[in-house]
């Protein structure tokens, strides 16, 4: 469905035009020129070069929304994965994202919910999870740590920036979804839970916990601004 996206935001238009390239596919990639012409055909006004609204795309647009500095982009934000320079497919969170700008589609939403039930399935069964739960001292060394981020001493820092913030993003995803829904848990049609409000709170205590526990770390591979940014 060719949605209306005049007064919204310019990230939302991109979040709806990944999910109309991908069509709720996390495996499915698309270029930044393929964002562009999605949603400039839905919003010529917002997407179009001045002076040439209606006949060509501003590439310099889907590119400041994309990545932009200091993180707020939507790469930045955990909403889209860069593969490549110019390739990207959409994360568990930008599919939530895109799910709640277009709540009448049903198929979209119970796909959002399975992907965010997976990601939060892998944080509860991770090996470093489970020990933190045991004894919240551990792990008492940042390879623990990193290995539950898929971060190591000389990970690019904007490679550490998006798995770090990826976790964050996702279970701020998870909550926004019970919110939004005025849920306690999220099911699936046979109304089996697939996760529920404390197996988020846990994730977010257990993340919290390693961020202020090795934020200088973080620091030094530029996965967090400085230490202060852990909390």
């Amino acid at each position: 469905m060719n949605m209306d996206t005049k007064g919204m935001g310019l990230k939302p238009q991109v979040l709806l035009a990944a999910l109309g390239c991908s069509g709720g596919d996390l495996k499915k990639t698309f270029t930044a020129e393929d964002l562009l012409i999605r949603a400039w055909e839905r919003n010529k006004a917002a997407w179009g070069l001045r002076g040439y609204e209606d006949q060509h795309p501003d590439p310099e647009k889907i590119y400041k929304e994309l990545n932009r500095r200091g993180g707020s982009g939507l790469v930045g934000l955990g909403l889209l994965e860069q593969v490549s320079p110019l390739v990207f497919r959409l994360t568990p969170a930008g599919l939530a994202g895109a799910s709640e700008l277009n709540p009448d589609n049903m198929q979209v939403r119970e796909k959002a919910s399975r992907e965010l039930q997976e990601q939060i399935k892998a944080i509860l069964g991770h090996s470093v999870f489970r020990a933190w739960l045991n004894d919240p001292s551990s792990p008492k060394s940042f390879h623990k740590a990193g290995s539950f981020w898929g971060i190591a001493p000389g990970t690019p820092p904007r490679v550490a920036r998006e798995r770090v913030s990826f976790v964050d993003v996702t279970l701020a995803a998870a909550d926004r979804l019970l919110n939004d829904r005025d849920l306690d848990a999220v099911s699936d049609e046979r109304k089996q839970v697939l996760f529920d409000r404390h197996d988020v709170q846990r994730c977010r205590e257990f993340q919290l916990s390693l961020k202020e526990r090795f934020a200088k770390e973080l620091q030094r591979m530029g996965a967090i601004e400085h230490p202060a940014a852990a909390s």
